[in-house]
C-alpha cells in the first residue's frame, strides 16, 4: 500500500496567493482601496458565481469567492505539499467530486438549506485531493524545490 509523503515546493505559493486575494478583497473595499478590492472581485468573477448568501463575510464585506471556491483554493495549497501513487490520488478526488455533487443535489432538492461550513469542507477536501493528483502525477525531478 502506497502511502502519502510530504514535500515542500513553491508551487504550494500559487494557491496561498489566491487565498491572500480572496481575504484581501473585502478589506481593500471597507478599508478606502476601493479600485482593487473592486479589481479582484470582478477577477474572481470569471470562475466564481459570488453570491453573497454562499460566501464568508469578513471587514464587512463579502470574500471575492464562495466557500466551496475558498475551500478548494486552501485545499489545493495543502494537496500540493503530499504525494502518494495516482490510482489513490484519483481515487481520492472522484470521493471528493462525489460529495461535492451529493450536497449540491440533495440542496437543489430541498434536502438542507445552505451550509456555508459544509461547503468550504467539501471544496478543501476537492481542491486537497485535485492538487494531490496533479503533485503525484508529476515526475519528482520536475518539481524545483
Amino acid at each position: 500500500m502506497a502511502s502519502a509523503t510530504l514535500r515542500w515546493n513553491w508551487w504550494t505559493l500559487v494557491p496561498l496567493t489566491f487565498v491572500a486575494a480572496v481575504v484581501a478583497a473585502p478589506y481593500f473595499l471597507t478599508h478606502g482601496f476601493l479600485a482593487m478590492g473592486l479589481a479582484l472581485e470582478h477577477g474572481f468573477a470569471i470562475v466564481c458565481h459570488q453570491r453573497p448568501e454562499r460566501s464568508f463575510w469578513i471587514s464587512g464585506a463579502e470574500m471575492a469567492v464562495c466557500s466551496r471556491c475558498l475551500g478548494i483554493y486552501l485545499g489545493a495549497a495543502v494537496g500540493l505539499l503530499f504525494r502518494t501513487s495516482r490510482r489513490i490520488a484519483l481515487r481520492l478526488l472522484i470521493a471528493a467530486a462525489a460529495l461535492n455533487l451529493f450536497d449540491a443535489m440533495t440542496e437543489l432538492a430541498g434536502w438542507h438549506g445552505n451550509w456555508l461550513a459544509i461547503r468550504f469542507v467539501f471544496g478543501l477536501l476537492l481542491g486537497c485531493t485535485a492538487a494531490l493528483l496533479i503533485s503525484s502525477s508529476v515526475s519528482r525531478a520536475e518539481i524545483p524545490g
